[in-house]
C-alpha cells in the first residue's frame, strides 16, 4: 500500500480520510496548515498528496508549487470547499492529478485515490442519505441503528460512512424536526444529535424525545463554544457529548461502550 499525505485545515476531513485510508492499508501522514504540509512532504516523501486549496500559513497553490519544486512525479489531488471550474483547469494544467469538490463527498476522494494508485475498485457502498429527504437503509437483522442529526452535510456524510463501515445501520437527519420524527418512527439505538440545527435545536429535540424513548442513547455533537450547553444536555438525559472536530476512533469506542450498557443485542 501507499504512503499518503493529507494537508487540510479541516479536522473532520483529515480525521475521516485518515480512518478510511488506514483501513485500506495505507500509511497516512497529516498536516493542518500549508507550512507544516510542506515540511511533512519533505520529511516523509509520500506516494500521493491530498491537498486542500484553502489553507492557513501558506496557501494551497503555494504548497502545490513548493511540492512540485521538490518532486514533479508525486500525484497531488486538490480538494476545494467550493466549485471553481476555472481553478480546476489551472491546477490540472499545472500537473495536478485531479481537482475534487468537498461538496461531492469524501467517497469521490477515496475512489480517486484508488484510481491513481491502481487499486481495483471496491463494491459500491450503500448511500447513507438523499438530498431531499433522509430515508432509512434496509438494516440487516442484528445491526444497531444509529441516527445522525446534523445540519452540516459534510459531517452527516462522514459520520454515516464511518459508522456504516463499522457495521452499523445509519439514518441521517438535516434538521431538528426530521431528527425527532425519525427518532420516534425508527427508534434507533443511538442518536447523535447536533446542538444547533434549523427548525428545532438539539436541546429541544432531547427534551421532547427523552421521556418517550428512555432506552435510546443520546449523544450531543457540539462546537467548542457550546460546552456549557452540552453539559446542560447531560442533565436532561444525554449520556455524553462529542466536540467538533470529531475524533472518529474515540466516538466509536464511546458508542460501543454505550451499547454494552444498553444491553443492545446488535
Amino acid at each position: 500500500m501507499a504512503k499518503i499525505l493529507i494537508i487540510d485545515d479541516d479536522g473532520i476531513v483529515r480525521d475521516a480520510l485518515t480512518v478510511f485510508l488506514s483501513r485500506d492499508g495505507h500509511q497516512v501522514v497529516t498536516a493542518g496548515d500549508g507550512g507544516n504540509g510542506v515540511l511533512a512532504f519533505k520529511n516523509n516523501m509520500p506516494d500521493l498528496v491530498i491537498l486542500d486549496r484553502d489553507l492557513p500559513v501558506i496557501s494551497g497553490s503555494a504548497v502545490f508549487n513548493k511540492i512540485r519544486e521538490i518532486s514533479k512525479a508525486v500525484p497531488i489531488v486538490i480538494l476545494t470547499g467550493y466549485d471553481a471550474p476555472e481553478d480546476a483547469e489551472a491546477y490540472l494544467a499545472d500537473g495536478a492529478a485531479s481537482f475534487l469538490s468537498k461538496g461531492d463527498g469524501l467517497s469521490n476522494v477515496l475512489t480517486e485515490v484508488d484510481r491513481i494508485l491502481g487499486v481495483q475498485p471496491k463494491a459500491a457502498a450503500p448511500k447513507p442519505e438523499h438530498r431531499k429527504r433522509e430515508a432509512a437503509p434496509a438494516a440487516a437483522p442484528g445491526k444497531c441503528l444509529i441516527l445522525v442529526a446534523d445540519d452540516d452535510p459534510a459531517i452527516r456524510q462522514v459520520l454515516a460512512r464511518f459508522l456504516i463501515e463499522a457495521g452499523y445501520a445509519v439514518l441521517t437527519a438535516e434538521d431538528g424536526p426530521t431528527a425527532e420524527r425519525l427518532a420516534r418512527e425508527k427508534k434507533p439505538d443511538i442518536l447523535l444529535l447536533d446542538i444547533f440545527m434549523p427548525g428545532k435545536d438539539g436541546m429541544e429535540v432531547l427534551k421532547d424525545v427523552r421521556p418517550d424513548l428512555p432506552e435510546m442513547g443520546i449523544m450531543m455533537i457540539t462546537g467548542n463554544e457550546d460546552e456549557e450547553i452540552a453539559r446542560a444536555c447531560l442533565k436532561l438525559g444525554a449520556f455524553d457529548y462529542v466536540p467538533k472536530p470529531l475524533n472518529m476512533e474515540a466516538l466509536e469506542k464511546t458508542i460501543k461502550a454505550r451499547l454494552v450498557l444498553q444491553k443492545s443485542s446488535c
